[in-house]
């Protein structure tokens, strides 16, 4: 007899997509912060079942769109050049009725087949973090035929770091939750660097460097690597795919992945930079996009690293300011860490101060690899 686990909420969403008399049981994965995931299993295989949240998702129609032209253009991609397509992107499941997600109790459900891989929440190995590299690089690169004006903008503003700080204004003069005084030394950081802020916008508004497709969330674990290689397969969690620039996910990974502490880590002394890995990475990601990156993009390379920091900062405290709705808190961070989202901007902010002071020394990191690769800055 095939025992059944999960939850009385779930089988509705169950019964969308599969036969629940076959299902052997469903149970929580992973630990991201934004949506809930479960695992369905089966006697022969299993898939992943997401509810997407449509707090910080307004429109979650529009985030299975982006998702399903994506996939289905790196798909045919792939195949195009006579490669195994399988574990190159992920691939959606449609309901029973053939829709790529189910709506029950007006909550929005996906489903994918499970990639059989492994995640690396953070690794010290330079091959793995090369690897990383490379994986966003060929994101880049397999994309770079895809008009991004085909896709919906679900989260406006996401990488529009003079608008977060706007935000994080009005957060300061609303005061809402009475936790200001908490935070005066973070907002004078981000106050003193606002000049800043629009570097990587105004050159996007002024067509300096392209718009493309970006992933915008390039932490170590949305990347898939083979168990049994530990190369890297591709990218997963793509609900953030939008319009943009690559320096965002060039900075982005490096913000988390080369950082020598966890994001939400206190101890403040302990967060500085692995510079062995941000070599690792900009290698992989170089040799990945080298045929496509233009020269203004490599120019701001750099400044993606340092202005994503501040921005995510800015959106911790923003949201701290605002009562953590945007990164909530579970039930035991409520009641041990209920300040996590503060520690995450001073955690943040500390990186951006790390970035200030071995500018120079990054800035060589980059040059240096693109020498080694044998880019030639003036062809594109």
């Amino acid at each position: 007899m095939i025992e059944l686990d999960y939850k009385k909420e779930l089988a509705n969403v169950i019964k969308e997509y599969f036969n629940p008399s076959k299902v052997l049981k469903v149970t929580p994965y992973g630990g991201g912060l934004i949506n809930s995931t479960f695992i369905v299993e089966f006697v022969e295989t299993k898939y992943i079942l997401q509810k997407v949240n449509d707090y910080v998702f307004p429109s979650p129609i529009g985030v299975m769109y982006n998702i399903s032209l994506i996939t289905n253009y790196i798909r045919r991609k792939v195949i195009y050049e006579g490669k195994n397509y399988r574990n190159a992107t992920l691939t959606l499941i449609q309901t029973i009725d053939g829709e790529n997600f189910a709506i029950v109790n007006d909550e929005y459900w996906r489903c994918y087949t499970c990639i059989d891989g492994i995640t690396y929440d953070n690794t010290t190995d330079l091959e793995i973090f090369y690897q990383a590299g490379l994986a966003v690089g060929e994101f880049q690169e397999l994309l770079d035929g895809f008009h991004p004006k085909l896709l919906s903008d679900n989260i406006k503003n996401f990488h529009n770091t003079p608008y977060r700080y706007e935000l994080l204004l009005t957060s300061i003069k609303n005061d809402s939750y009475n936790r200001l005084r908490e935070c005066y030394e973070e907002t004078l950081f981000i106050t003193k660097r606002s000049d800043k802020l629009d570097i990587i916008t105004t050159a996007l508004e002024k067509e300096i460097i392209p718009k493309r497709v970006v992933h915008n969330d390039t932490k170590l674990n949305n990347i898939m690597f083979s168990a049994m290689t530990k190369k890297a397969m591709c990218l997963i969690d793509l609900d953030t795919v939008m319009k943009g620039s690559l320096v965002y996910d060039y900075g982005d990974a490096l913000r988390l992945g080369a950082s020598n502490a966890k994001e939400d880590e206190v101890d403040l002394t302990k967060v500085v930079i692995n510079f062995a890995l941000v070599k690792a990475f900009t290698k992989g990601f170089l040799e990945a996009t080298k045929k496509i990156i233009t020269k203004e993009e490599i120019d701001l390379l750099l400044a993606g690293y340092y202005i994503i920091t501040i921005e995510l900062g800015i959106r911790f405290l923003t949201d701290y300011l605002d009562g953590d709705k945007y990164f909530a808190l579970n039930e035991t961070q409520k009641k041990c860490r209920p300040k996590i989202n503060l520690e995450r901007a001073k955690n943040q902010l500390k990186l951006a101060s790390e970035i200030e002071k071995n500018y120079q020394l990054l800035d060589k990191i980059i040059k240096d690899t693109l020498k080694e690769i044998g880019y030639e800055k003036g062809k594109n």
